[in-house]
């Protein structure tokens, strides 16, 4: 697989990560505030808050560990990524 595809693939899923992360996260939250309010407002502000909270996380740290495994080998060398010519 080229580099760039493989790169791409990645941080896309870094982002799909960070996006179902943040829906667990919130779901969390409106447990929590179900349990001690007993309803919640906004709950779509808070979703789409988390949401976008997701996909920034994912953006910052795929890039950060795309870094520091394909570029750097700390899963070892065999997953170091090479330029290839052509």
């Amino acid at each position: 697989m080229k580099n760039k595809l493989k790169k791409i693939i990645y941080l896309v899923l870094w982002v799909v990560a960070g996006i179902l992360f943040a829906v667990v996260i919130s779901g969390v939250i409106e447990i929590f505030s179900l349990w001690i309010y007993g309803r919640l407002e906004s709950r779509v502000v808070l979703y789409g808050a988390m949401v976008v909270i997701g996909i920034m996380v994912g953006l910052i740290l795929g890039p950060i560990a795309w870094q520091k495994i394909y570029i750097e080998g700390l899963r070892g060398k065999k997953y170091v990524v090479r330029e290839t010519k052509g």
